[in-house]
């Protein structure tokens, strides 16, 4: 228990907590995500500045308060009057506040807090820029209905009967497509059951036949007319 205690006393005197990388990519999420709320156009680099800004007054002042005030609860009875307080706050504050900068809070920062801060930075951004190249790429590419559609087509052209609409189908077709399985799924069981679609069901597959023509035709296939007329007349019955 002594050396827990012990343990504890060293990690809050050397202001291990504060410098946690752990900790420091939480403020750091947090403080972003909050600003990004305010100011669209919010970057991580403001972010990195505010976090800098939050070590040194809120945590480093944090901590000099803490120490100021277990000294307090220590120095109060032994003071006459307020005047007498005042002075040894005063005369016993700044040379501490000096010797926590020189020896504890720059060293930690330069040394331990920025490195660790740099390395999250350069982490966020290389994470955000990986999620909006996956936006991008989700945007550009083919919804399941268009995708089921161009699949149809290429069976039709290769006398390659429709895989069966199941879970072992749709994770097939996600390897090629890289769409949603449920998505694919659900498509691909449509064009076993065509008579029984719903009218929003028929639209979203119509748009499919479109966008598959537009995708065949851009490509110089332009023998698969016939294919797509078919289908869409099915569809509009």
């Amino acid at each position: 228990m002594r050396r827990v205690n012990l343990r504890r006393m060293a990690s809050f005197i050397t202001h291990e907590d504060t410098l946690d990388i752990n900790t420091i990519r939480t403020v750091f999420i947090a403080e972003h995500e909050k600003y990004l709320q305010l100011y669209p156009a919010w970057n991580h680099k403001a972010t990195r500045r505010s976090v800098i800004a939050s070590y040194w007054f809120r945590e480093a002042l944090k901590h000099f308060s803490l120490i100021m005030g277990v000294a307090l609860i220590f120095t109060i009875p032994q003071c006459s009057s307020w005047l007498t307080l005042f002075a040894s706050v005063l005369f016993a504050g700044i040379p501490a506040l000096f010797s926590l900068t020189v020896f504890i809070y720059f060293p930690s920062f330069f040394w331990s807090f920025l490195p660790k801060l740099e390395a999250i930075t350069g982490e966020q951004e290389k994470l955000a820029a990986h999620a909006q190249e996956a936006t991008k790429c989700k945007r550009s590419q083919f919804q399941a209905p268009t995708l089921i559609i161009i699949y149809y087509v290429n069976c039709k052209i290769s006398s390659t009967p429709l895989l069966p609409a199941n879970d072992s189908s749709a994770e097939l077709l996600n390897k090629l497509y890289g769409s949603n399985k449920d998505k694919l799924k659900q498509n691909l069981s449509r064009l076993y059951k065509i008579p029984s679609l719903s009218a929003k069901e028929r639209a979203e597959m119509l748009k499919g036949v479109e966008n598959a023509r537009d995708f065949f035709k851009d490509s110089g296939n332009i023998n698969i007319s016939k294919i797509l007329h078919e289908l869409e007349l099915k569809l509009n019955r």
